[in-house]
């Protein structure tokens, strides 16, 4: 079993940039929700979940970088 690729700078720039669209697109169905409805809320959670997810993935890249000195 081989192990993954080594973790790039563009690979941490697609991680955050895919944070940020996340985190913009649940903060404009937030604005969208008026009245605000379940799966409209559903939608927001799920998005927000994702957005955190990319986030962390994105945090653990920078760490695993600045581990090797890629700084």
């Amino acid at each position: 079993m081989s192990s993954p690729p080594p973790m790039t700078l563009d690979d941490v720039r697609r991680l955050v940039a895919k944070a940020d669209a996340l985190s913009h697109a649940a903060e404009e169905q937030l604005d969208n929700l008026v009245p605000p409805d379940r799966r409209g809320l559903e939608r927001v959670t799920h998005l927000t979940g994702a957005a955190a997810d990319a986030t962390s993935a994105a945090l653990d890249a920078i760490d695993k970088l600045a581990a090797k000195g890629n700084r």
